[in-house]
Parts: structure tokens; C-alpha cells; sequence
């Protein structure tokens, strides 16, 4: 996975936000996954258009944080994402 790749979520994920933090469950496994606020805003960026470097690039800015660790945080948890099949 690398900054390029664009990402789309997977029919089988459903989620639900609470409190700035989102539940996703994959409904054929059952198998869920919890993000904090800003895997939460990952998540929602997640179009099928946007690379992850793009997004990357929009919570660097929304944070004031360098964008590179922005990236390799957020291809860290996009590979966990897709093992869960959450994303493809």
C-alpha cells in the first residue's frame, strides 16, 4: 500500500459514529474495528476517489502535524482495514 492508493470501503462495513469515534462491523464476518477522531475522519474521507495521500494531506493541514507522519499512520491503519476486509 503506498500514498497513491485509493480505497473504498467495503459493501459488508457498517458503522456508526459515537462521541467523534466511529464502530465499523463488518456484517458477514462480525468482526468490528474502533477508530479514535481522526481514524474516524479517515474513514470518512474513504470515496473511492481520494488517495490516502490526499487524505493525508487534509488532516495534516486540519492538525498542524507534519503530512508524512500523517501518511504512514494512515497506511498503517488502511492495511488493517483491508486484513479485516473493511476496505479494498
Amino acid at each position: 500500500m503506498t500514498p497513491e492508493t485509493v480505497l473504498t470501503r467495503s459493501e459488508s462495513a457498517s458503522y456508526e459514529i459515537v462521541a467523534d469515534e466511529a464502530i465499523l462491523i463488518d456484517i458477514n464476518t462480525g468482526t468490528y474495528f474502533s477508530l479514535n477522531s481522526v481514524g474516524t475522519e479517515f474513514w470518512q474521507r474513504i470515496d473511492g476517489e481520494r488517495s490516502i495521500g490526499s487524505i493525508a494531506v487534509e488532516l495534516a493541514e486540519k492538525y498542524s502535524v507534519e503530512s508524512q507522519m500523517v501518511t504512514n499512520d494512515l497506511i498503517e491503519l488502511a492495511t488493517k482495514m483491508m486484513e479485516e476486509g473493511l476496505v479494498s
